[in-house]
């Protein structure tokens, strides 16, 4: 995996430390462009689970 076209932004923390679920969703969106198949399908999977995990967030599906 390459981080050729990833673009970093200022990323939001919430107070324990973690990265913002919204931020976690650009990260992970722009990793998956970017990934060989196995790893697109491992990422996807943590999307899914990070949306079950993050009810409020909204998860944009976009076609490669």
């Amino acid at each position: 995996m390459t981080f050729d076209g990833l673009c970093f932004q200022a990323l939001a923390w919430t107070a324990d430390g973690e990265l913002d679920p919204v931020d976690k969703l650009v990260l992970l969106n722009n990793l998956i462009r970017q990934g060989t198949p196995s790893e697109q399908i491992e990422l996807i999977q943590v999307v899914e689970k990070l949306a079950l995990l993050q009810p409020e967030v909204t998860v944009q599906v976009s076609h490669f």
